[in-house]
């Protein structure tokens, strides 16, 4: 019933906007990804997008952990995201976003919104776990060889 609801809702906003839903703003996605790297490997991906204002980001949990997607400033934040949910939220200002998984807090990201310049999906294809900041469970043990 809630599926129908939410059908005929999304059908008379587009009917009385006479718009898309494309014409809300752009979209671009991020994935949550752990298991099975190496805890010290698990983070968002890619770790950085550039976007133009006006665009929504949404962020799939593709792991097999609860992760947040938190932002360090406060202006938004998930809550916890099981296996397979997700979140979005829209950019409408310029500026640098900074978010990390506050159950993982290795894990960390950055959004720059502004005009694009060049490529608008610039991407960093590397998930964000940064060394410095490993688990505390395995801060003790040697860093794994690299490729491995």
């Amino acid at each position: 019933m809630k599926c129908v609801v939410a059908a005929v809702a999304t059908a008379v906003l587009l009917g009385v906007s006479g718009t898309s839903a494309l014409a809300v703003g752009e979209s671009v996605s991020i994935n949550i990804v752990d298991a099975p790297r190496p805890t010290p490997k698990w983070g968002y991906a890619p770790a950085t997008r550039s976007i133009a204002p006006g665009t929504w980001v949404t962020w799939s949990n593709a792991g097999q952990d609860g992760h947040t997607v938190t932002a360090v400033d406060g202006s938004f934040d998930s809550g916890n995201l099981d296996p397979s949910e997700g979140f979005s939220w829209y950019f409408d200002q310029s500026g640098t976003f900074q978010y990390v998984c506050t159950l993982h807090p290795w894990m960390s990201g950055t959004i720059f919104v502004g005009e694009p310049s060049g490529d608008p999906s610039a991407v960093s294809g590397q998930p964000s776990a940064t060394s410095d900041q490993q688990p505390p469970n395995e801060q003790d043990q040697p860093s794994p060889e690299p490729g491995g």
